[in-house]
């Protein structure tokens, strides 16, 4: 797309650190990183990966090797997490111009060619990819809380890119401020197929490639009835297995269902609530609540790099209803976080109808976590 080709940067003993997305992603590292690895060995440099966990924790062996595979394991390149509450390993770099601390890790800063192998998909800070490999990906907590302060900023969401979205414009600031070189950029479709790649310097990089997205994954909403939905439907991907991941869907059709509409969610969630746990004490979330939750972001009694997954959850929660369906032993982990929950899709669509009446309007959205209207950031 932009700055030098990949090429240009390899050369005998180079040493070349290749940023890679974790468990919350669905990039397929499996199948971009061996073709990577060998021109890097053929051009003589030495390889290693270092996982962008953010505050997330590490990997456990089995998810290792869904990640990677067997060929990229078993090649001998060493593969490193950051974990980003280990201080010692983070070395200070300066400040971004919205005052945001960069604490970057040492082995990333270390290497002679630094590259970042992820995925464009739509989040509800923005769009993945790109920058966010180093900010939160590489960098320690303490940047991470810094930055994540301004996912309340009216236009650091779901769907909206730099310079309106100033949580993404900090991200990549620090990102340039750290010296990624390049990043190469997948978007995949529902089946996990990789449908378009895009390569070089990581912002015109990320740019294009949400360009790309957005014609897969934007939806006009002029084709909508009245303009929007009673009721919106969506399942939710196989590599989402806990709750705060597969639950954005909420936000997504957001977009799509008017207020007082219903929202049904299809989710196994297998690993459970995860850090969506956390939303419980804010729900239902009346106005008292929400004043609650702000007070215990600003005396740290909440994080806002998990809270910026489910403050978005908990605002759509607040003007419409949301039904999610999951399996029968999960049904006690939404009363937890008082989420009404069923076992069957007919019984969730025959809630929802009985609400809003046989005349309902109602839009299905197999993989709502990825739909977008069209020109959010036009």
């Amino acid at each position: 797309m932009a700055g030098p080709p990949f090429s240009s940067y390899l050369g005998k003993g180079k040493k070349v650190v290749i940023l890679t997305d974790n468990f919350a992603r669905l990039t397929p590292a499996d199948k971009l990183l061996p073709i990577i690895l060998r021109k890097i060995k053929e051009a003589g440099g030495k390889a290693e990966i270092l996982v962008a966990s953010g505050a997330l924790r590490e990997m456990n062996e089995a998810e290792l090797n869904r990640k990677f595979g067997e060929a990229v394991l078993a090649s001998g390149v060493p593969i490193y997490q950051s974990v980003s509450r280990n201080r010692w390993e983070f070395e200070f770099i300066g400040e971004t111009s919205l005052g945001t601390p960069v604490n970057v890790h040492r082995k990333f800063l270390e290497a002679d060619f630094r590259m970042a192998v992820t995925m464009t998909q739509a989040t509800l800070w923005g769009y993945g990819g790109g920058g966010s490999m180093i900010l939160p990906g590489v960098c320690s907590y303490e940047t991470i809380e810094w930055n994540h302060r301004l996912c309340t900023g009216r236009y650091s969401g779901l769907g909206y890119e730099p310079p309106q979205n100033i949580l993404r414009q900090d991200i990549e600031e620090a990102m340039q401020m750290a010296g990624l070189h390049m990043s190469l950029l997948v978007v995949l479709n529902p089946d996990m197929q990789i449908i378009n790649v895009e390569a070089g310097e990581t912002i015109a990089t990320h740019r294009k490639s949400v360009q790309a997205y957005d014609r897969y994954y934007t939806f006009d909403l002029s084709r909508l009835p009245q303009g929007q939905l009673d009721i919106g439907i969506s399942g939710s991907f196989p590599g989402d297995r806990f709750f705060a991941h597969s639950c954005w869907p909420i936000a997504n059709l957001n977009f799509f269902v008017k207020e007082g509409g219903t929202i049904i969610l299809a989710t196994p969630a297998e690993g459970g609530l995860a850090h969506f746990a956390y939303a419980k004490d804010y729900m239902p979330p009346t106005k008292d609540k929400m004043q609650k939750l702000y007070e215990d972001f600003f005396y740290s009694k909440q994080p806002f790099w998990h809270g910026c997954l489910w403050r978005p959850i908990l605002k759509v929660l607040a003007s419409k209803n949301a039904i999610v369906v999951t399996e029968k032993e999960r049904l006690p982990l939404f009363a937890e976080v008082q989420i009404p929950a069923v076992s069957s899709a007919d019984e969730a669509l025959t809630m929802a109808m009985d609400r809003h009446g046989k005349e309902a309007t109602v839009g299905f959205f197999p993989y709502g976590k990825w739909i977008l209207p069209k020109g959010l950031h036009s």
